[in-house]
């Protein structure tokens, strides 16, 4: 078949400016550095297709100034061009950082381009053991090699474990495996995951944190901030890479999700992604499925952003991608193709190479077919035409020991090491002020400083949350209105209205913490996945949430007791004693609640679970079920009760407030002597308080221990 070539950059997969910075940065680059580079560039300059592909890129290709499809279809040359005048700003901004004369666009300078690079793996395998007890192969003994400036893909059938072997390569599988996975050579370590970044293929995040923030969360994260590089300065380093990906536009536009808040398009949110790993110095990227969801069009502006990263970061990018159409598959330089049953390797090496692999094995592709989508068709076990055996075979035959012998070649590299990759980051930022000494963990930050941020952002989106807070805020004034209006005047009335009263109090303030379980379980998801991207500690939400909750269910309820104790008629000097006792219930029993919502998976199961508690402390309450009344096996039950307690210590405040009504105050003995009251406050705080105490203290802990993202 004759050769027909494609449009330059578009088949190269970036912008003719990449070959100039790579060109510049050779000039500086150390002797030892320059193994691989050189070949990068030399096969980066022949990634030609044969006709087949070249045949199926007149379709053209539709990409406008914001990354967007506009409707309007382009030539080859017309695509080009946008996407050359697109992929020139962002240039001229890095150019900016590199020679400006300003301070904070210089501060990047040092931090544009990484060391080279290699991730090699070699007899991945993995297993699953079935309801009957039996052991099911899902991935047969798989070996490979991947370098710096590469955009690479893993491809295959469903079922084929496309996605577990993403996920052992970026260290994000949680079960047991075989095989050895080694970055530059040496085996991969706890702090590989300061110099890799892993891309979901949904990336949750906090709907009311706008672009700009969530990039500079994360790169906040992951390095120290040099002492004299000030807050403008930092935000010019995000704001640059920002512009690199297209997100400019909507740097100040909120996430948003899909139901309550509209934000950012799908698009856009996967190249957010690809900006938050970006910042955080990241040398090694897996992306799990980017494209999934997007249109054709924004699936093709993605994945050509992430050749672009690839080449002008020289960094190693991995994706695993089901069936790109043709002009997405053009921008793939390596290609590990799978099969399933088990996942084997029936291809691996160049993605330009495909169509002359398949005729010298007798399989001639289509005119004007996307050989990928021909290539999968014949591996695929449940496809008619598939010959799955044959090709594993001459993958066997023709190409596993030429990759064996680059695997091997890869494991006994002598390239720097993630601890020597992290000193050599260190040491550019120390050209902007002290920076603490390298941290011998897999956090980038010092735990104050993950505190700090996660704080200072938990903070904020509460805050603009402004539907959330209204709803508590006015859920809280409403049902004061509802009941002080039941209770109105109750203090001019007789003793039965106002234990009633109490008891209605204490009944609301128990069941008020209710409404925050639906809010931890959403937010667990946003935190386990970032937890999992090693970029906190658990423990600095757990902390921030505590507080941050704990200081708005007070600030609610304080506005919810002077409410209704002021409709209520009671006198005003049993009022700090009646805010006492119901705070401290309404804390205890929020903790509960927290703490149920932090084992159950979902809403309805937090909701289910905390039915037993309830049942204990709102039946043994103190007023319908008091110490004389229970049998007494079951006393216990009121003597770890806060409602109990709570319930005994309100009614003593009414009998000492009113010594000088001696209806009242007869009444009020009585009661106490019929339900066996004891003034104890010392024995009421320590019981409310070891109550709190205990439900904190496991809901922190079954946060930190359960629901973990599991792969």
């Amino acid at each position: 078949m004759s050769e027909q070539p494609m449009a330059k950059d578009l088949g190269a997969g970036g912008p003719a400016e990449i070959k100039d910075v790579e060109k510049q940065d050779a000039e500086v680059t150390p002797a030892w550095l320059m193994g691989s580079r050189a070949k990068m560039t030399k096969e980066g300059k022949s990634n030609s297709w044969k006709s087949s592909l070249g045949g199926s890129s007149g379709a053209g290709s539709r990409v406008d100034s914001t990354g967007a499809g506009n409707g309007a279809k382009m030539s080859p040359s017309d695509a080009q061009e946008k996407w050359s005048d697109k992929m020139r700003l962002s240039q001229e901004a890095l150019d900016c950082l590199e020679h400006g004369d300003c301070d904070s666009e210089t501060f990047s300078s040092h931090s544009t381009r990484c060391s080279d690079t290699i991730l090699t793996f070699k007899d991945i395998a993995f297993q699953v053991t079935q309801n009957n007890g039996q052991k099911k192969d899902i991935l047969a003994p798989i070996s490979g090699h991947f370098e710096s400036g590469h955009l690479a893909a893993i491809m295959g059938p469903s079922g084929c474990g496309k996605t577990t072997l993403l996920d052992i390569l970026a260290g994000q599988k949680s079960a047991a495996y075989s095989g050895t996975v080694h970055f530059n050579g040496r085996p991969r370590d706890k702090l590989f995951p300061r110099i890799s970044a892993y891309v979901p293929q949904e990336d949750v995040m906090p709907k009311y944190l706008t672009v700009s923030e969530a990039v500079e969360f994360n790169g906040m994260l992951k390095f120290e901030r040099p002492s004299l590089v000030s807050r403008k300065m930092a935000q010019q380093w995000i704001l640059r890479r920002l512009e690199v990906l297209g997100l400019m536009e909507v740097k100040d536009t909120y996430i948003g999700d899909a139901t309550s808040l509209r934000g950012i398009s799908g698009g856009q949110k996967r190249r957010l992604s690809l900006a938050k790993r970006l910042t955080s110095g990241a040398q090694v990227f897996f992306c799990d499925e980017p494209t999934s969801g997007l249109s054709a069009t924004d699936a093709e502006t993605c994945m050509r952003y992430m050749k672009h990263i690839a080449q002008f970061y020289n960094v190693i990018v991995v994706v695993v991608i089901h069936q790109p159409r043709v002009e997405v598959a053009k921008l793939f330089d390596e290609l590990l193709l799978m099969t399933a049953g088990p996942g084997r390797a029936i291809y691996n090496g160049r993605m330009e190479d495909v169509v002359g692999y398949l005729q010298s094995n007798g399989f001639e592709v289509p005119m004007h077919a996307n050989p990928v989508d021909y290539f999968m068709d014949l591996v695929t076990p449940e496809v008619s035409t598939s010959q799955v055996d044959l090709f594993v075979q001459k993958y066997r035959e023709q190409m596993e020991d030429n990759v064996l012998a680059v695997v091997d070649a890869g494991l006994e590299a002598k390239m720097p090491s993630a601890l020597e990759l992290l000193e050599s980051i260190r040491a550019q930022m120390l050209k902007w002020g002290r920076v603490p000494a390298l941290r011998n963990s897999k956090y980038g930050v010092r735990f104050r400083r993950q505190f700090y941020y996660v704080f200072k952002r938990q903070l904020k989106l509460r805050w603009r949350d402004r539907n959330g807070l209204l709803a508590d805020l006015l859920g809280g004034i409403i049902k004061a209105l509802v009941v002080g209006i039941v209770y109105m005047r109750t203090g001019e009335l007789d003793i039965k209205a106002q234990v009633s009263f109490f008891f209605m109090l204490c009944m609301s303030c128990a069941i008020d913490g209710l409404k925050n379980m639906p809010t931890v379980i959403s937010e667990r998801t946003i935190v386990k996945t970032e937890v999992a991207e090693v970029l906190y500690s658990d423990w600095a939400y757990i902390i921030s949430f505590t507080f941050l909750s704990l200081v708005q269910e007070v600030v609610v309820h304080s506005i919810f007791v002077v409410i209704i104790f002021a409709m209520s008629g009671l006198r005003w000097t049993m009022f700090p004693s009646i805010y006492l006792w119901t705070t401290l219930l309404a804390v205890t029993m929020d903790a509960m609640y927290l703490m149920v919502a932090s084992v159950a998976k979902d809403s309805t199961t937090a909701i289910i679970m905390s039915l037993p508690f309830m049942m204990l402390f709102l039946l043994f309450n103190g007023f319908t079920a008091t110490r004389s009344s229970v049998v007494p096996w079951m006393r216990w039950a009121i003597e770890i009760s806060p409602v109990a307690y709570s319930m005994q210590q309100l009614t003593f405040t009414a009998m000492w407030a009113y010594e000088d009504n001696d209806s009242l105050n007869a009444s009020y003995i009585y009661i106490v002597s019929s339900s066996d009251y004891k003034d104890q406050p010392i024995r009421a705080v320590a019981v409310i308080a070891s109550c709190f105490a205990v439900f904190k203290i496991t809901q922190m802990v079954c946060f930190h221990c359960l629901n973990n993202i599991r792969r």
